[in-house]
């Protein structure tokens, strides 16, 4: 009879460890991203493309309170990439005057339209932050 309960306990030991240093497949996706998420600063057209492949992956195995958050960033973010590459202009040429004035009026309102959705994500990053501190122990905070 003891050797049922030894192995229950081992199993559950080994499962209450799994849990704490894995935390299944939404912190393991988001360990697995910490990099992307971290450095998104950045403001590249490669750091951009790579946040907007992670938070999609990471909103395929979200937890439902915070799945909604995690799409709408996906969304806005994947809506930015491809308006920079329909106008052939990378996100690190912003700031360049010259490029800037190249761009045609379609360009601009539709570059225009997908970083004011992406600055309306705002509330719904400050929430995944939280989330992913407190689900995963994991911080993406700006520092």
């Amino acid at each position: 009879m003891r050797r049922p309960i030894l192995l229950l306990c081992l199993v559950l030991g080994l499962g209450t460890l799994t849990g704490c240093s894995g935390g299944g497949p939404y912190c393991d996706a988001i360990d697995d991203a910490k990099e992307p998420l971290t450095s998104f600063g950045k403001q590249t057209d490669a750091a951009f493309a790579s946040y907007a492949k992670v938070t999609k992956d990471i909103a395929e195995v979200a937890p439902e309170d915070v799945k909604k958050e995690w799409q709408a960033i996906a969304k806005a973010t994947g809506k930015v990439v491809v308006a920079h590459r329909k106008a052939d202009f990378r996100l690190q040429d912003m700031k360049d005057e010259v490029k800037v004035n190249a761009l045609s009026q379609q360009d601009i309102d539709r570059i225009t339209a997908a970083h004011e959705a992406f600055n309306d994500t705002r509330s719904q990053r400050v929430a995944v932050v939280e989330n992913v501190d407190d689900e995963c122990g994991i911080d993406l905070s700006e520092k």
